[in-house]
């Protein structure tokens, strides 16, 4: 699994990178299995205005089809960082047990029956 962090020119602290860096291995080190690599965009979206105005993309690519972007906003890019990741975590959930749910020998039934027509 691959881990690509973008910083884009902002100002981060030594130590918020490396909390985002330790945190996201940790948190997907369960779903190492079921991910390609996670990407993370951090900007800010109206400069230095203020505000809620931090944003956080997490993009995860799945081994089986698929992709799952979440975008989220926040005071400051930790904030921001924590529930985009959280969100992500709850939708990687979401999406295995789908997969777990899918009969296995679907295609084949299908294939047999139209066969035997």
């Amino acid at each position: 699994m691959s881990i690509d962090v973008n910083w884009s020119a902002l100002q981060f602290k030594g130590k918020s990178k490396q909390i985002v860096s330790r945190q996201l291995q940790m948190l997907m080190g369960r779903f190492r299995a079921f991910l390609i690599g996670v990407r993370i965009c951090f900007s800010d979206v109206n400069g230095p205005k203020g505000g809620v105005d931090k944003r956080c993309m997490v993009s995860a690519k799945l081994r089986s089809p698929g992709e799952i972007t979440i975008i989220s906003e926040g005071m400051d890019y930790l904030e921001a960082f924590h529930a985009g990741i959280a969100r992500l975590i709850r939708s990687i959930q979401r999406e295995l047990k789908k997969e777990r749910e899918k009969p296995i020998r679907i295609n084949r039934r299908v294939k047999f029956a139209e066969l035997k027509k």
